[in-house]
């Protein structure tokens, strides 16, 4: 059955018919995505479709695409739909065993590039009379430089029935369908979904490229060559010294094992190995972050004898020329040792910081007074990420700094930390939103953003922007992957770099911006 077919099949078995309005005039069309980088595969496939319906305005000067698209990796069905700008997502199992899911998404497709982005670019289409990449394919046809949220395209529009797009970590083929496409509505959506997506004005030379219609002259921007070398968009290669790394995690791993491990995917994901060009060699600790306060002399020991053991230049106490990558509890546990004099980090080592919570989490707050029956909370939403009651040793260490279940010396051991945090981190990527890359945990994190009282609307889900970034000046944080200090949209598991990076987004890029970090 065709690819384009089967996916059709699978939509209409998980979805209600409630077909979308079609202005019958402009074609639908039909998306073809090869990504190029691992990190950026969907669900597993680095190769799909997505379709989309024109609902065009009633003076015929804006549009908005329906969309919709199904993925399959061979346990699971992922469903996105977008519907008068609205997104849906559903997620069922392909043997029928579990009752599909309905979530809102929060950006036009969660994980899937975002169709009207790519629409509304096509205005501000650019001809251009050479490459300067011999890579760029446009034989017998017409080439535009296009920029899609911020990430630049070649477009090469060769006939009247589509065009392609060629960038540094996806090429897209564009086709124009007969007919439209059934776009089909979520049946029963757990909560109202806002609208992600708005209609955009249309220029003369987009609705040619949309409609398979020539572009005349008079539509045209003009450039007269373009280098399209991709430059910051394909992958990076180590621009300071190759070091070893070591990674250092944070709360809920309940088992010591004595020395590193050479790859810890259960935590830090299996996309490391091919993007971390300045890692000499790749080092994982494995302490137990349940029991053990990050405070804890003995614990914080341990984290500097895993880190002095990746670096043959690396002394008693003085761990040199290393990469040490901490997060969450983690940055606490570090800092908390290089703060206590129980080892030092030589200039020629580097410190990357993520999801730091270095005024501590709201979150054991929260779970604190839930246990002793302060509030009412729904444990199946939360309990897989923060755990169930009593509070863990490690959780209660983490009470927010200056809150209701802190203490003056765990305040003071936060000032000491949050100290040696300012002086020694030399980047790190924090988050402003907890909404995240689609994955099974994701709707977890969206229900710690929602319940926990956090002091900020600025949050991963577990930690606020302002924990993490504290002694960092605001304007050294960008929300580009190519900024040293990263503010994200990322939950607090993307950052362990367990879900790869988004499509097209570059707030959910945290594999490519630890790849081209240093």
């Amino acid at each position: 059955m065709p690819a384009s077919l089967w996916t059709i099949v699978i939509f209409s078995a998980v979805f209600a018919l409630a077909s979308s309005a079609v202005v019958t005039d402009w074609p639908s069309l039909e998306f073809h995505f090869k990504v190029k980088r691992n990190s950026m595969n969907v669900h597993g496939q680095s190769d799909f479709f997505m379709f989309a319906n024109p609902v065009v305005s009633t003076d015929g000067n804006r549009v908005l695409y329906d969309v919709f698209s199904t993925i399959s990796d061979g346990r699971t069905v992922y469903n996105y739909s977008l519907i008068n700008g609205v997104g849906f997502s559903s997620i069922s199992s392909l043997d029928n065993t579990v009752a599909p899911s309905i979530n809102c998404l929060d950006s036009e497709l969660g994980k899937l590039p975002p169709i009207n982005a790519i629409v509304n670019a096509l205005n501000d289409a650019t001809v251009v009379s050479s490459t300067g990449n011999t890579l760029i394919e446009c034989p017998s046809g017409e080439l535009f430089k296009v920029t899609v949220n911020g990430f630049d395209f070649a477009l090469c529009a060769s006939d009247s029935s589509g065009f392609t797009l060629q960038g540094g970590d996806m090429d897209v083929e564009v086709k124009d369908l007969d007919s439209p496409v059934d776009i089909q509505k979520p049946t029963n959506p757990k909560q109202h979904c806002e609208a992600v997506a708005k209609p955009s004005s249309i220029a003369p030379i987009g609705e040619s490229l949309l409609t398979g219609q020539p572009v005349l002259n008079a539509t045209r921007n003009l450039k007269a060559a373009f280098d399209f070398s991709f430059k910051g968009w394909s992958s990076c290669s180590c621009k300071s010294t190759p070091r070893p790394c070591i990674f250092i995690h944070g709360m809920g791993v309940d088992e010591e094992l004595p020395g590193n491990l050479d790859n810890y995917t259960d935590y830090w994901g299996d996309h490391l190995p091919d993007h971390a060009p300045c890692c000499s060699s790749l080092q994982f600790a494995h302490l137990n972050t349940v029991n053990n306060t990050w405070t804890n002399v003995e614990q914080q020991e341990k984290v500097c004898n895993r880190a002095l053991i990746v670096s043959d230049t690396s002394t008693d106490r003085t761990i040199s020329d290393t990469i040490v990558v901490t997060h969450s509890m983690g940055n606490l546990m570090f800092a908390g040792a290089l703060a206590n004099g129980r080892c030092s980090l030589d200039s020629s080592s580097t410190w990357v910081a993520l999801a730091a919570p270095m005024k501590g989490s709201m979150c054991s707050d929260f779970v604190q007074e839930s246990c002793a029956g302060e509030t009412n909370i729904v444990w199946e939403k939360i309990g897989n990420i923060t755990g169930r009651c009593p509070a863990t040793t490690a959780l209660k260490s983490l009470a927010y700094q200056g809150g209701n279940h802190t203490t003056d010396e765990l305040d003071a051991a936060y000032t000491a930390a949050q100290e040696v945090y300012k002086n020694n981190v030399y980047a790190a990527m924090c988050s402003e939103w907890y909404s995240g890359i689609p994955s099974k945990y994701q709707a977890e994190f969206w229900a710690l953003g929602t319940m926990v009282p956090h002091k900020s609307r600025k949050n991963d889900g577990m930690v606020e922007f302002q924990s993490c970034a504290i002694g960092i000046p605001d304007s050294e944080f960008d929300d580009s992957w190519k900024s040293r200090f990263y503010k994200t949209r990322l939950n607090h598991y993307d950052m362990e770099f367990l879900t790869g990076d988004s499509l097209l987004n570059g707030e959910k890029m945290p594999l490519k911006w630890f790849e081209c970090l240093l």
